[in-house]
């Protein structure tokens, strides 16, 4: 059993859960499993699929996190640049730059927040289609009469 085979059924659940309904999903990722592991390892495949996953979660959730990277400095930086606009536009010799400076860190705020905000949600949306996984793998891993009906 290799690495690639179970990133590759991990892979396959997650495109294919965006489209379809869990159960749907949790049924091709099943008969996929079914299909790649020998009657033997599937146990084996499924432990090892879980302890991926658990390790996916976790990598996600720490390093992938988007309010804890570059952009989110970049928009306090933005944040900190609209009030010095604001403070220009108080004075009068000042009036022109502040409004050209809270314009453009209007407009660049608002598409970074927009660029953070998506990255977050896919952030999001994977790590639960990966505790879907492992729901299921838990499910089957505790009744043995489902997973040789299944």
């Amino acid at each position: 059993m290799k690495s690639e085979e179970i990133d590759k059924a991990i892979k396959r659940y997650a495109e294919e859960r965006q489209h379809e309904t869990r159960r749907v999903a949790q049924e091709h990722f099943l008969a996929y499993v079914y299909l790649v592991a020998t009657a033997g390892d599937i146990e084996q495949f499924m432990k090892h699929t879980r302890n991926l996953l658990a390790y996916y979660i976790d990598s996600l959730s720490l390093f992938e996190n988007p309010f804890r990277n570059t952009q989110v400095c970049w928009l306090l930086l933005m944040f900190l640049l609209f009030g010095f606009g604001l403070y220009m536009m108080t004075e009068d010799g000042l009036r022109i730059g502040g409004i050209i400076i809270c314009t453009g860190t209007a407009v660049f705020g608002t598409s970074l927040w927009k660029i953070i905000w998506g990255n977050w949600l896919s952030t999001n949306l994977l790590i639960a289609y990966y505790w879907e996984i492992i729901d299921l793998i838990d499910r089957l891993q505790s009744s043995p009469q489902v997973e040789a009906t299944a």
